[in-house]
């Protein structure tokens, strides 16, 4: 037997206190008297021993709670599943990218479908089934349900997405299965024997591996360079232990811009230059040749245009005046950058100015400064912005800590100097965090869409030439890919699967996505609709009469790569765990709370029939 919540067992401090009381209640009361003429006067006794007498409604009452504090912290039995009532079975499934790879005819998601069926047909009538998915996060697409009907229909809605399937995930999962006597996991890959073992303890693990070897080719990378300046480049990778041929295709727009055939050796990587191209637009890399996976066969990338477009730099200082315009020039070396002190600044008329591209105000804010979109960088106390963020101080320094996913450092440790206390508004998302003393977390980078144009912040300060120095070269990788993305094309966009994405609208929006299924949308109280690409490819978003092009990549080294890595062999005491489990494989989790409740119920109608016969016979002042 086992507590499910050894906490609650806090509860159980009812039984020290109902002893107290009881205690208190049988100690020699004090009576207040006007006078003790009438009391005879008697010795006190040399000694005198006194024991506590113990009614039967102090071990009913003792029953009650104990039953009830049993009940809160979850007691359990394991054993054997009663007749007519079958054990309850997990099904577990990674819906990674790995899984959409081609076995033979069919595919690995299919075989471990086949695999999930034979389970079913093969266990006792009545028991039960619950299907669990995961990939970057875990979902119970089914709870337990012996109908064999619902249990194909959740099985065949399964369909892998172009995302790595996580560690993390795969251990919510198994915690979500948890109380099942059986948990059968479904994946390409073996697990990690140390994820096995809190399951150990309470079920029975099988893992299903499905696929087998197979040659897999990547398109890693995509660099468009500089329209008629410098060559572009791709990067093919050859995750086969056998040479491979790939067909690669770079198409801009609508025109083939490079075709070539190349063979690569058994876990070579390839790069192929090509261009420079002789103007900007959408860029895509294809591989033609068939190979296991096809969501890393294909990659986006947008050239910009030669365009000259006008960009404010604002700041105090002239020095980061000069930095900034240097990275912008890096950015893009087309742009028309003006500089000048927010002091002085004089903002031209509306009939003689050429609209702003983007503006870039540090340690300032002029409201009367307009642009398509704007970054500020160390915003300033006092005065409010546009753009929603409220300042609550500053730090006289701050370490970058990670990016705000949580799953894995993005950043070198880095300390950087001043730094603001900012709350960024719900229509942004956090791009990293800083952590100061008495501040574990600061919003240090932060992006957002809306229909009043994007907008970035960056909250720490650029002076003393940050931008430019060797060892603060992360500070320099946000502040490039904020202006990165503030100048990128309104209509199209290019991001990561898996990633959330923020799309302006009005009122709804249509969405149509690589498959060609539709949804329609409403847009929020920011006039953006979010959507969250899980499969590569193209997501189209219609809304007023305005498009916007969404273009998911995927690649992922550790799921391309579709070798299956032995794992590592599992500590002793989780193997002797899961050999207990395997012994006890027909035993399942029985919770003991209504039982329990039951007892406490019981124990409370046996005291009222007792207090009932005691007022029957003393009359109800003794009771």
């Amino acid at each position: 037997m086992g507590l499910l919540n050894p906490h609650n067992i806090i509860y159980g401090l009812s039984l020290a206190l109902l002893v107290l009381i009881y205690l208190r209640s049988r100690s020699r009361p004090t009576i207040e008297v006007s006078s003790l003429m009438l009391f005879d006067e008697a010795p006190a006794p040399v000694a005198s021993v006194r024991h506590v007498r113990i009614d039967p409604l102090f071990w009913l009452e003792m029953a009650t709670l104990a039953a009830l504090t049993f009940a809160i912290a979850g007691l359990y039995v394991m054993r054997p599943p009663s007749p007519g009532h079958g054990r309850l079975h997990a099904l577990v499934f990674d819906l990674g990218a790995g899984m959409s790879a081609r076995d033979g005819s069919t595919t690995r998601i299919e075989l471990a479908r086949r695999a999930a069926l034979e389970v079913i047909n093969q266990a006792p009538l009545g028991d039960e089934f619950s299907v669990i998915a995961y990939a970057l996060e875990a979902q119970v697409r089914h709870p337990p349900t012996a109908n064999l009907t619902d249990l194909r229909r959740s099985l065949a809605d399964l369909v892998p997405m172009a995302v790595p399937a996580r560690t993390a995930a795969l251990r919510a999962a198994l915690i979500r299965a948890h109380g099942a006597s059986e948990i059968d996991l479904f994946a390409d890959r073996p697990p990690a024997p140390i994820l096995l073992a809190d399951v150990a303890a309470t079920s029975r693990m099988k893992f299903h591996q499905v696929g087998a070897d197979d040659a897999n080719l990547a398109i890693v990378s995509l660099d468009p360079g500089i329209p008629g300046s410098t060559r572009g480049r791709v990067v093919i990778r050859n995750f086969s232990a056998r040479p491979h041929a790939a067909e690669l295709a770079l198409d801009l727009g609508d025109s083939e811009q490079f075709h070539q055939t190349m063979m690569l050796a058994p876990r070579e990587q390839v790069i192929a230059a090509f261009g420079p191209l002789k103007t900007g637009g959408l860029l895509q890399a294809r591989i033609l040749t068939p190979d296991a996976i096809a969501a890393d066969n294909s990659r986006y990338a947008y050239a910009p245009f030669d365009l000259a477009a006008r960009v404010l730099v604002l700041s105090p200082d002239a020095a980061v005046r000069d930095d900034l315009a240097r990275v912008l020039l890096a950015v893009n070396a087309n742009f028309q950058i003006e500089t000048a002190d927010p002091a002085k600044y004089v903002a031209p008329s509306a009939a003689n100015a050429q609209p702003l591209e983007l503006a870039v105000m540090h340690d300032c804010y002029l409201p009367a400064v307009k642009a398509a979109s704007t970054l500020l960088i160390y915003p300033p106390q006092a005065a409010k912005n546009g753009i929603g963020i409220s300042v609550d101080g500053t730090v006289a320094s701050a370490d970058i800590r990670d990016d705000a996913a949580g799953e894995s450092p993005a950043f070198e440790s880095l300390t950087l100097g001043a730094t603001r206390i900012i709350a960024i508004p719900e229509w942004m998302d956090l791009l990293a965090t800083a952590a100061a003393p008495g501040h574990p977390s600061i919003p240090i980078a932060a992006f957002g869409r809306a229909a009043a144009g994007p907008a970035g912040v960056l909250a720490f300060d650029v002076r003393n030439h940050l931008l430019l120095a060797p060892d603060h070269l992360d500070s320099l990788v946000l502040t490039v890919d904020l202006m990165k993305q503030l100048t990128a094309p309104r209509d199209v966009l290019i991001v990561p699967t898996g990633a959330d994405v923020s799309v302006p609208a009005t009122a709804t929006a249509r969405i149509t996505y690589p498959d060609a299924t539709v949804h329609t949308v409403t847009a929020d109280n920011w006039g953006r609709v979010r959507i969250r690409p899980m499969q590569a490819g193209r997501y189209t978003v219609e809304s007023a009469g305005a498009t916007t092009q969404v273009l998911a990549n995927y690649y992922d080294a550790a799921e391309s790569d579709l070798v299956s890595k032995p794992q590592a062999e599992a500590p002793a005491p989780v193997g002797r765990a899961a050999a207990r489990a395997s012994d006890q494989s027909a035993r399942q989790v029985q919770p003991l709370v209504f039982v329990l409740i039951a007892l406490a119920l019981l124990a409370l109608m046996v005291e009222s029939a007792m207090l009932i016969g005691h007022a029957g016979r003393w009359g109800m002042r003794h009771v």
